[in-house]
């Protein structure tokens, strides 16, 4: 994937591990956009989607205690995780359980700024 030469973008930007570029999810800088992709890059967005909550879901379980509800946040992500490997994503599902994960992790900017650029991509994308 190209790096982010960090010039101007039509997107929305913010910062963290989880980077979303013309609704594909990569590493670093978040950054999405509401542009509807070809069906074969929404399967390629979706892929990396899975890959950005896995990592999520990866960094809540291993900082679970940092947060009063932990160990619901951790299990409101695998939710997310499983809601995305079915065939039709629902886009409802994905962001009630985003929309729960968002307000717990508000006091960690990076994790929120990842969750934010999350639900952008759902939006964008389903």
């Amino acid at each position: 994937m190209p790096a982010h030469d960090g010039g101007s973008n039509s997107g929305i930007s913010a910062g963290g591990d989880v980077r979303i570029d013309a609704s594909t999810v990569a590493l670093d800088h978040s950054t999405a956009t509401t542009e509807a992709p070809a069906e074969t890059d929404r399967e390629a967005a979706i892929a990396e989607l899975r890959t950005a909550v896995r990592l999520l879901t990866e960094q809540l379980r291993g900082s679970q205690d940092r947060y009063e509800d932990g160990a619901e946040l951790v299990e409101a992500a695998e939710h997310v995780e499983a809601e995305l490997t079915r065939e039709q994503p629902r886009r409802n599902a994905l962001l009630r359980w985003l929309g729960f994960i968002a307000p717990g992790v508000q006091t960690t900017a990076a994790v929120a700024a990842d969750v934010a650029a999350i639900q952008s991509s759902v939006t964008s994308l389903l």
